[in-house]
Protein backbone atom coordinates (compact mmCIF):
# COMPACT_ATOMS: atom_id res chain seq x y z
CA UNK A 1 0.00 0.00 0.00
CA UNK A 2 2.92 2.28 0.69
CA UNK A 3 4.14 1.61 -3.13
CA UNK A 4 0.37 2.73 -4.07
CA UNK A 5 0.69 6.23 -2.19
CA UNK A 6 4.27 6.97 -3.41
CA UNK A 7 2.98 6.51 -6.48
CA UNK A 8 -0.31 8.51 -6.64
CA UNK A 9 1.98 11.51 -4.86
CA UNK A 10 4.39 11.37 -7.99
CA UNK A 11 1.63 11.30 -10.23
CA UNK A 12 -0.35 14.31 -8.28
CA UNK A 13 3.06 16.22 -6.88
CA UNK A 14 2.07 19.27 -10.02
CA UNK A 15 -1.56 19.70 -8.24
CA UNK A 16 -0.94 19.56 -4.42
CA UNK A 17 1.26 22.21 -5.10
CA UNK A 18 -1.59 24.28 -7.17
CA UNK A 19 -4.13 22.87 -4.17
CA UNK A 20 -1.60 23.66 -1.46
CA UNK A 21 -1.69 27.01 -2.88
CA UNK A 22 -5.45 27.18 -2.97
CA UNK A 23 -6.34 26.26 0.76
CA UNK A 24 -3.58 28.73 1.69
CA UNK A 25 -5.36 31.28 0.05
CA UNK A 26 -9.11 30.29 0.52
CA UNK A 27 -8.03 30.20 4.18
CA UNK A 28 -6.11 33.43 3.99
CA UNK A 29 -9.40 35.14 2.50
CA UNK A 30 -11.31 33.59 5.66
CA UNK A 31 -9.17 35.47 8.04
CA UNK A 32 -8.78 38.45 6.15
CA UNK A 33 -13.12 38.68 5.71
CA UNK A 34 -13.76 37.05 9.37
CA UNK A 35 -15.76 34.55 7.56
CA UNK A 36 -14.86 30.80 7.67
CA UNK A 37 -17.26 29.93 4.53
CA UNK A 38 -13.96 30.16 2.51
CA UNK A 39 -11.62 27.64 4.44
CA UNK A 40 -13.96 25.40 4.91
CA UNK A 41 -15.00 25.01 1.27
CA UNK A 42 -11.68 25.10 -0.26
CA UNK A 43 -11.61 21.82 2.69
CA UNK A 44 -14.18 20.05 1.07
CA UNK A 45 -13.13 20.27 -2.43
CA UNK A 46 -9.82 19.66 -1.89
CA UNK A 47 -9.77 15.82 -0.27
CA UNK A 48 -12.05 14.27 -3.03
CA UNK A 49 -10.99 16.48 -6.55
CA UNK A 50 -7.04 14.98 -5.64
CA UNK A 51 -8.19 11.45 -5.09
CA UNK A 52 -10.47 11.54 -8.20
CA UNK A 53 -7.83 12.87 -10.24
CA UNK A 54 -5.53 10.47 -8.79
CA UNK A 55 -7.88 7.68 -9.98
CA UNK A 56 -8.51 9.18 -13.39
CA UNK A 57 -4.79 9.07 -13.84
CA UNK A 58 -5.39 5.07 -13.51
CA UNK A 59 -7.72 4.88 -15.77
CA UNK A 60 -6.43 6.88 -18.45
CA UNK A 61 -2.78 4.60 -18.37
CA UNK A 62 -4.97 1.23 -18.40
CA UNK A 63 -3.13 1.58 -14.29
CA UNK A 64 -6.15 -1.06 -12.93
CA UNK A 65 -5.88 -3.60 -15.20
CA UNK A 66 -2.06 -4.12 -14.39
CA UNK A 67 -2.68 -3.44 -10.44
CA UNK A 68 -5.45 -6.35 -10.68
CA UNK A 69 -3.13 -8.85 -12.46
CA UNK A 70 -0.31 -8.05 -10.03
CA UNK A 71 -2.42 -9.88 -7.04
CA UNK A 72 -2.76 -6.63 -5.11
CA UNK A 73 -4.99 -7.56 -2.95
CA UNK A 74 -8.97 -5.02 -3.76
CA UNK A 75 -8.63 -4.06 0.34
CA UNK A 76 -4.86 -2.72 0.01
CA UNK A 77 -6.05 -1.09 -4.09
CA UNK A 78 -9.19 0.79 -2.40
CA UNK A 79 -7.62 1.43 1.07
CA UNK A 80 -5.00 3.00 -0.40
CA UNK A 81 -7.20 5.68 -2.89
CA UNK A 82 -9.38 6.45 1.16
CA UNK A 83 -6.22 7.00 3.39
CA UNK A 84 -4.62 9.21 0.52
CA UNK A 85 -8.04 11.11 0.85
CA UNK A 86 -8.12 11.39 4.46
CA UNK A 87 -3.88 12.49 3.99
CA UNK A 88 -5.25 15.23 2.11
CA UNK A 89 -8.14 16.03 4.25
CA UNK A 90 -6.32 15.80 7.52
CA UNK A 91 -3.66 18.54 5.36
CA UNK A 92 -6.65 21.05 4.64
CA UNK A 93 -8.44 20.66 8.15
CA UNK A 94 -5.11 21.45 9.89
CA UNK A 95 -4.54 24.98 7.57
CA UNK A 96 -8.75 25.42 8.00
CA UNK A 97 -8.18 24.96 11.84
CA UNK A 98 -4.89 27.86 11.75
CA UNK A 99 -7.44 30.29 10.12
CA UNK A 100 -10.29 29.27 12.06
CA UNK A 101 -8.11 29.62 15.40
CA UNK A 102 -7.53 33.30 13.79
CA UNK A 103 -11.51 34.36 13.43
CA UNK A 104 -12.72 32.57 16.67
CA UNK A 105 -14.07 35.16 18.10
CA UNK A 106 -16.12 35.55 14.76
CA UNK A 107 -17.52 31.85 15.18
CA UNK A 108 -18.34 28.77 16.95
CA UNK A 109 -16.71 25.25 16.73
CA UNK A 110 -19.78 23.82 14.44
CA UNK A 111 -18.44 26.25 11.96
CA UNK A 112 -15.10 24.67 12.36
CA UNK A 113 -16.46 20.59 13.14
CA UNK A 114 -19.26 20.53 9.99
CA UNK A 115 -17.32 20.92 7.54
CA UNK A 116 -15.10 18.51 8.03
CA UNK A 117 -17.66 16.03 8.75
CA UNK A 118 -19.32 16.91 5.84
CA UNK A 119 -15.74 16.70 4.09
CA UNK A 120 -15.62 13.02 5.46
CA UNK A 121 -18.75 12.20 3.88
CA UNK A 122 -18.22 13.75 0.25
CA UNK A 123 -15.37 11.40 0.39
CA UNK A 124 -17.61 8.18 1.44
CA UNK A 125 -20.26 9.31 -1.34
CA UNK A 126 -17.98 10.23 -4.00
CA UNK A 127 -15.67 7.09 -4.06
CA UNK A 128 -17.92 4.44 -4.56
CA UNK A 129 -20.00 6.11 -7.46
CA UNK A 130 -16.46 6.67 -8.87
CA UNK A 131 -15.04 3.40 -8.51
CA UNK A 132 -18.65 1.71 -10.10
CA UNK A 133 -18.92 3.93 -12.76
CA UNK A 134 -15.56 5.70 -13.86
CA UNK A 135 -14.15 9.19 -13.33
CA UNK A 136 -16.11 10.17 -16.80
CA UNK A 137 -19.90 8.90 -15.60
CA UNK A 138 -19.02 9.39 -12.04
CA UNK A 139 -17.98 12.93 -11.90
CA UNK A 140 -21.70 14.01 -12.52
CA UNK A 141 -22.95 11.82 -9.75
CA UNK A 142 -19.78 13.07 -7.81
CA UNK A 143 -20.86 16.76 -8.46
CA UNK A 144 -24.63 16.04 -7.61
CA UNK A 145 -23.55 14.11 -4.10
CA UNK A 146 -21.31 17.18 -3.24
CA UNK A 147 -24.36 19.67 -3.77
CA UNK A 148 -26.42 17.43 -2.37
CA UNK A 149 -23.96 17.64 0.63
CA UNK A 150 -23.75 21.53 1.19
CA UNK A 151 -27.42 22.14 0.61
CA UNK A 152 -27.12 19.42 3.57
CA UNK A 153 -24.32 21.48 5.46
CA UNK A 154 -26.48 24.89 4.81
CA UNK A 155 -29.31 23.42 6.17
CA UNK A 156 -27.59 22.16 8.94
CA UNK A 157 -26.25 24.83 10.33
CA UNK A 158 -29.06 27.25 9.95
CA UNK A 159 -31.87 25.03 11.32
CA UNK A 160 -31.35 21.88 13.12
CA UNK A 161 -30.09 23.21 16.34
CA UNK A 162 -32.33 25.85 16.82
CA UNK A 163 -35.65 23.94 15.74
CA UNK A 164 -34.97 20.78 17.15
CA UNK A 165 -33.47 22.21 20.48
CA UNK A 166 -30.04 20.30 19.81
CA UNK A 167 -26.74 21.76 21.78
CA UNK A 168 -23.33 22.26 19.65
CA UNK A 169 -21.94 19.92 21.93
CA UNK A 170 -24.63 17.20 21.36
CA UNK A 171 -24.72 18.27 17.31
CA UNK A 172 -20.81 17.88 17.59
CA UNK A 173 -20.73 14.35 19.24
CA UNK A 174 -23.01 12.85 17.23
CA UNK A 175 -21.65 14.36 13.77
CA UNK A 176 -18.08 13.04 14.09
CA UNK A 177 -18.79 9.61 14.94
CA UNK A 178 -21.46 9.28 12.59
CA UNK A 179 -19.00 10.70 9.62
CA UNK A 180 -16.56 8.25 10.46
CA UNK A 181 -18.78 5.43 10.17
CA UNK A 182 -19.90 6.68 6.88
CA UNK A 183 -16.34 6.35 5.90
CA UNK A 184 -15.95 2.46 6.92
CA UNK A 185 -18.82 1.63 5.41
CA UNK A 186 -18.45 3.12 2.15
CA UNK A 187 -14.91 1.81 2.08
CA UNK A 188 -16.75 -1.87 2.57
CA UNK A 189 -19.28 -1.13 -0.36
CA UNK A 190 -16.26 0.20 -2.76
CA UNK A 191 -14.22 -2.93 -1.76
CA UNK A 192 -17.22 -5.26 -2.74
CA UNK A 193 -17.84 -3.20 -5.78
CA UNK A 194 -14.00 -3.12 -6.90
CA UNK A 195 -14.44 -7.21 -6.50
CA UNK A 196 -16.96 -7.31 -9.09
CA UNK A 197 -15.49 -5.05 -11.63
CA UNK A 198 -14.07 -6.30 -15.16
CA UNK A 199 -11.19 -5.12 -16.00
Amino acid sequence: MTGLLIKDFYNLRKQIVWYIAMIVLFCAISVFVRNSAFGATIGILVGVSLVITAYAYEEKDGWNKFVAASGTGRYAIVGEKYILGLIFAVLSDAAYLVAFILIREYCDWLDYILPVCMQLIVLAVALPVVIKFGTEKGRVYMIAAMAISVVALIFALMFVPEKWGITPEIFTAAAIPLSLAAVVLSYFISVRIYGKKQF
